[in-house]
């Protein structure tokens, strides 16, 4: 309240009692109705010169402000529809509304957290940018046709672009590109603080699709092309998720790390480079990066024409469904594979205390520290991740890998080591936990996490219930789970979804939380036989692949060569996640 009117407010109760009049106490007075922070939007134009709106289709720090899309001090940051107090009646209960467009009304700058009435904006809470944006642009060059390229995209408004800097190979008739993304850490403060969000691009042709690619966790640097990138003869764009590696603000407002402002940092990137590249746009990942386009369809569901969702899950907090899959996975066929694994985990914490010395041994013969979990419970995590990784990672022909007769226990450890990887329950590294608490955080806020299957190992489990994402999240920062997060991603898939394609293995723990499709529209599921987390278009059925490859050419308009080969993908499928099995054999039993 500003100081005049708290004076005045002051006066008019001092004065009755100064008169000893005993009416109405000043505290019966009905107060001056104020202006609700985050629900009511401020006039940009009349508030302290803050910048005009931005489209996102450039990078000049001028994005629309979505009245109460986000409030980087709150525990939800309004990126769902259930959060009804805290935004404006549009502000994301439509697929339509993905609180950053201009149509929504959230095209002014929101005061978030002013109690004076709404009549000066809050401090970033950072402070501003250092500068403005890096690199203005040039849109005359960037509708150039005749222009290279490399100078087309130079031109584009807040990016930075290096032709191959580090000499990779590069596929004939193509070019390769790292950039980096001027974009804003919170889409509702744009004038506040910023970071480069890196990106590569495969340029093959500006009449050609684009296969647009996450990970969902840092970006590759390499040439290698996706399956769709090879099927549609595509560009290909991949963007590095927000607090992963390179894109990461500094300091870090983990409050920041959402589906909603990694849509919105996709919404950006993808409006930027449209005037370059104006075919078709299809949308990919694998595992988070799957599940991580489907979220950016949701908040931006016109960016791109359609979507192919590799093994990626719709979790559901801690989800039940997982221990329920784990169980029976594979059917009466792969029974005694299932057992074998049983009992493999059983003789490994029956020998816990040998076990635990030599995994401090291992420990310090590579560098590597368990501070976060301790080695009693990284011998129990990595037991339990042994049979959720086998089945997701491996194939049934390795399952004698687990027999145990006459077994050491440093062999009982090297399988353990082979099938999910020690480093992954160690502190740092490049394998460890540490470069993936985004993920962990990410699940702990939103995303969700498996309940651990563990119950058939009983007593011999002496820390149940920890094996879940919010154990691995980063210390120190405090989350609290949003269930209506997921909930809002498959109501909008259900009941406003549109071509859109999942592709799934049947023995992968991650299908337990398949999406479900209910009334999307041209929208496909399929299923490999046997297949794990590496599940892929090639290795369905020959009747099946050729339907899914026709589906995913008409949605990118290019033309179906019945005949023609189709060049396999030069990328690895699964680059990057927590618990990535190392790539080796199995180990010879002694």
């Amino acid at each position: 309240m500003p100081h005049s009117r708290r004076l005045s407010r002051f006066i008019s109760c001092l004065l009755p009692l100064l008169l000893v009049l005993t009416q109405t106490a000043c505290g019966d007075d009905t107060p001056e109705p104020s202006r609700d922070a985050g629900v009511q939007a401020l006039d940009a134009g009349n508030d302290a010169g803050l910048p005009p709106a931005d489209a996102g289709t450039d990078d000049a720090g001028t994005e629309p402000v979505d009245a109460g899309t986000d409030d980087a001090g709150s525990d939800d940051a309004g990126t769902e529809p259930e959060d009804a107090g805290t935004e404006p009646e549009d502000a994301g209960t439509e697929p339509e509304d993905a609180g950053t467009h201009e149509e929504d009304g959230g095209t002014e700058p929101v005061d978030a957290g002013s109690g004076d009435g709404g009549t000066e904006p809050p401090e970033c809470p950072f402070g501003p940018p250092d500068a403005g944006v890096s690199n203005p642009g040039d849109p005359t060059v960037v509708q150039d046709p005749n222009a290279d390229i490399l100078d087309r995209l130079r031109a584009v408004p807040g990016l930075t672009v290096d032709e191959n800097p580090y000499g990779s190979t590069v596929p004939a008739g193509h070019r390769f590109f790292v950039m980096e993304y001027d974009q804003p850490a919170d889409h509702a403060r744009p004038e506040c603080q910023r970071f480069k969000q890196r990106m590569t691009l495969l340029h093959h042709s500006t009449t050609a699709p684009v296969v647009f690619h996450t990970s969902g966790y840092q970006v590759s640097l390499s040439t290698g092309r996706r399956e769709l990138t090879t099927l549609l003869a595509a560009n290909q764009l991949s963007i590095e998720h927000r607090f992963f590696d390179k894109s990461r603000p500094a300091p870090a407002d983990w409050s920041q790390l959402t589906i909603q402002q990694s849509a919105d940092d996709f919404h950006r990137a993808v409006q930027a480079l449209k005037p370059i590249y104006a075919q078709r746009w299809v949308s990919t990942g694998v595992s988070k990066g799957g599940e991580t386009m489907v979220f950016y369809r949701r908040f931006h569901p016109e960016d791109v024409d359609a979507t192919v969702a590799y093994v990626a899950p719709l979790v559901r907090g801690e989800d039940e469904r997982f221990p329920a899959f784990q169980e029976a996975v594979g059917g009466v066929e792969q029974a005694a594979c299932r057992e074998t694994i049983h009992t493999f985990q059983r003789a490994v914490l029956n020998r816990r205390e040998e076990m635990v010395a030599l995994l401090r041994a291992h420990a310090e013969a590579n560098g590597l520290t368990y501070n976060q979990l301790g080695f009693e419970r990284a011998l129990e995590h990595a037991v339990i991740e042994t049979y959720f990784a086998f089945w997701q990672y491996s194939i049934p022909d390795y399952c004698y890998a687990f027999e145990v007769e006459g077994a050491t226990s440093d062999h009982l450890l090297d399988v353990i080591d082979w099938v999910v990887g020690l480093a992954t329950f160690s502190d740092s590294g490049p394998y460890g936990i540490e470069p993936y608490y985004p993920y962990y955080y990410q699940a702990s806020l939103e995303l969700g996490w498996p309940k651990p299957y563990e119950a058939h190992l009983g007593s011999l489990i002496q820390h149940p219930g920890t094996n879940i994402a919010p154990v691995y999240s980063t210390p120190g920062v405090p989350v609290v789970f949003r269930p209506q997060a997921m909930q809002d991603i498959e109501d909008w898939l259900v009941a406003h979804g549109e071509r859109v394609m999942f592709i799934y293995g049947d023995l992968d723990p991650w299908t337990a939380a398949a999406f479900p499709l209910g009334n999307a529209q041209d929208s496909f599921v399929f299923t490999v036989p046997g297949g794990n987390h590496g599940s892929n278009i090639n290795q369905l059925p020959s009747a099946t692949r050729a339907q899914a490859q026709d589906i995913v050419r008409r949605w990118a308009n290019v033309a179906s060569l019945k005949h023609a080969p189709v060049p396999p993908p030069e990328a690895d499928q699964l680059e990057f996640g927590p618990h990535l099995r190392p790539l080796t054999p199995p180990p010879t039993a002694p």
